[in-house]
């Protein structure tokens, strides 16, 4: 009889399989939403509460360091609290921010619920990836991986049609009621459809494990198990800090670390400010709110087209050759910012090929690090790589204060992508 991990390793997806997958990647969608909402909102909140460019920047650096934290100290309570409850549980948390923002009275709340929304979000995105990757055979995997993260782009895009007619006619308040109602509603769609991780099950055995494991290989039409792993237990009492750099793990996870700090960096700032710098430079509120847009549709089809590629060319020289464009095409943006067709095509090349890089990441780090520390290692690299995104938003406000040119912005913040080239193809793989 086939051993459970070999079952779902070396046969096809099933449909159950397909599904979790696809709960994920609509969850993760959210993520998405939440960032593009404040940088579209940003230039009417800026022209309602009259705030600086430096508050401005904190607006959209609130929900990243939620996110950091939210990734650095709640996401590994998972490995022992429920990849699914904490899900579930920061799925409602994400549903009270964003109601709770729309109804924000100066700019001080609304960094604050912000923040708190961040929190939720950080916290769900490793468990996510955990399940994705462990419900996903081997050959599927790195493909599963990297549409589950091209969701974070796609939630951009798909909500953000919808968003920019809700606060061009209603305002920048309703579009935090949308996304409200939007994570609401995927309460109900995880309770229903989101399944427990198996390597949670075979590490904390809680009350009837076999019978629970067994039920879902049912579900995937796989056989059952006879037993569970008699060093099973073992796992959750190794998942810590400490363990990311044992048995010649330090390189890699210095080198993701990198990927993802340095690849942040760089999206949360052209994600964040390009539709205002747009705006700023001249074009319409349309044409600069679809910047963002365009960007979100080149990031979907880079990370798809990453998965596919990635069973034919080493990912870490994808994410490589990935990030040294992103950089150039960058800087290519900032000089021709100004001129609408060359912007947009741009917007939608910088998308492609840098944000494809961060998919990269996401798809890399769960194939770094064995299972017993495997949500520990994701959310610790996605909790260092978020404060890559808290930096930049309120940095290059403190440098649009002090009179930085866009142009400017956008040569600095590419260097950071050439750095994160580098660190990817220096990745080794172990699985």
């Amino acid at each position: 009889m086939k051993s459970l991990q070999d079952q779902i390793n070396n046969t096809p997806m099933s449909r159950f399989q397909v599904l979790a997958v696809a709960v994920c990647l609509t969850i993760n969608m959210l993520d998405g939403y939440d960032v593009l909402v404040m940088s579209f909102a940003a230039p009417f909140v800026a022209s309602d509460w009259g705030v600086s460019d430096t508050i401005t920047g904190l607006l959209l650096s609130a929900s990243p360091i939620g996110m950091a934290l939210g990734s650095l100290f709640l996401a590994p309570l998972s490995d022992g609290f429920g990849r699914r409850r904490m899900t579930l549980w920061s799925l409602a948390a994400v549903t009270a921010g964003m109601l709770a923002s729309a109804a924000a009275a100066d700019a001080t709340q609304l960094i604050a619920l912000r923040f708190f929304t961040g929190l939720g979000i950080g916290a769900m995105l490793a468990s996510l990836t955990v399940v994705v990757s462990e419900y996903s055979s081997n050959r599927r995997r790195t493909l599963a991986l990297s549409i589950l993260q091209a969701g974070f782009p796609a939630g951009a895009l798909v909500w953000g049609l919808v968003a920019m007619p809700i606060i061009l006619e209603f305002g920048w308040r309703w579009a935090f009621v949308f996304g409200g109602v939007l994570s609401g509603l995927m309460i109900p769609v995880a309770m229903a459809a989101l399944p427990e991780s198996l390597d949670y099950l075979l590490a904390s055995r809680p009350p009837e494990a076999l019978a629970k494991v067994n039920r879902l290989l049912a579900r995937m039409g796989k056989q059952p198990v006879a037993e569970l792993e008699a060093n099973a237990p073992q796992r959750r009492r190794r998942a810590r800090l400490g363990s990311l750099f044992e048995e010649g793990r330090a390189r890699n996870t210095l080198l993701i670390w990198a990927c993802f700090f340095c690849t942040l960096l760089v999206f949360y700032f052209f994600m964040s400010w390009t539709p205002k710098l747009l705006i700023d430079a001249g074009m319409s509120q349309e044409a600069g709110l679809s910047g963002g847009i365009i960007l979100n549709a080149g990031a979907i089809i880079g990370g798809v087209a990453l998965g596919l590629m990635a069973s034919k060319i080493p990912l870490n020289r994808l994410q490589s050759g990935y990030a040294l464009l992103g950089g150039a095409l960058m800087i290519a943006f900032g000089w021709l910012a100004g001129e609408l067709y060359a912007a947009m095509t741009l917007a939608f090349l910088v998308g492609l090929f840098g944000t494809g890089c961060i998919i990269g990441a996401y798809a890399a780090v769960p194939q770094l690090y064995p299972a017993e520390i495997r949500t520990t290692g994701t959310g610790v690299a996605i909790g260092v790589g978020r404060w890559g995104g808290v930096a930049s938003p309120t940095l290059a406000g403190l440098m649009l204060d002090a009179q930085w040119t866009g142009a400017e912005l956008y040569f600095i913040f590419s260097i950071p992508l050439f750095a994160a080239g580098l660190a990817a193809a220096l990745l080794r793989f172990r699985l």
